[in-house]
C-alpha cells in the first residue's frame, strides 16, 4: 500500500441558530480534517452499482478506521465528492471509502437573488 494521497474529510455541523434576525437560514458549519489514504481504483461491479441508483462512482480511498469519523464530505485534488459507501476491512484497521461527484459543492452562487 501506498497512503501518498491527502484526502480532506469534511465533517457538517448544523448551526445552534437555525435562523439569522433577518429570519434567514443560518449556513451548516464545516470541520475539516486531511488524512493519509490509499487511492484504489473502482471496480466494474461497483460502477454499475452506483449508476444503478443514479450516481458516478468516481473514486474509492482507504483511510485509517480510527481517522474516519462519519463525515459525508470528502475533498481530493481540489474538487468536493459525497461518500456514497463506507466498508470496514474484516481487521478493523482500515475504511474504504466510495466517493460520488458532488456538484453543488463545487461553487456557490454569488449574490444568491434574483435579479428581476
Amino acid at each position: 500500500m501506498r497512503w501518498t494521497d491527502l484526502l480532506t474529510l469534511v465533517a457538517l455541523s448544523e448551526p445552534d441558530e437555525r435562523v439569522n434576525e433577518h429570519g434567514f437560514p443560518n449556513e451548516q458549519t464545516e470541520t475539516a480534517k486531511t488524512v493519509f489514504a490509499n487511492k484504489l481504483s473502482v471496480g466494474y461491479s461497483e460502477f454499475y452499482k452506483a449508476a444503478q441508483a443514479g450516481y458516478t462512482a468516481e473514486l474509492k480511498f482507504d483511510v485509517y478506521t480510527q481517522e474516519y469519523e462519519g463525515q459525508e464530505i470528502a475533498e481530493y485534488e481540489g474538487k468536493r465528492y459525497r461518500v456514497l459507501r463506507t466498508y470496514v476491512s474484516k481487521n478493523g484497521e482500515f475504511t474504504e471509502l466510495t466517493l460520488v461527484d458532488l456538484p453543488q459543492a463545487q461553487a456557490a452562487p454569488e449574490g444568491g437573488g434574483d435579479d428581476g
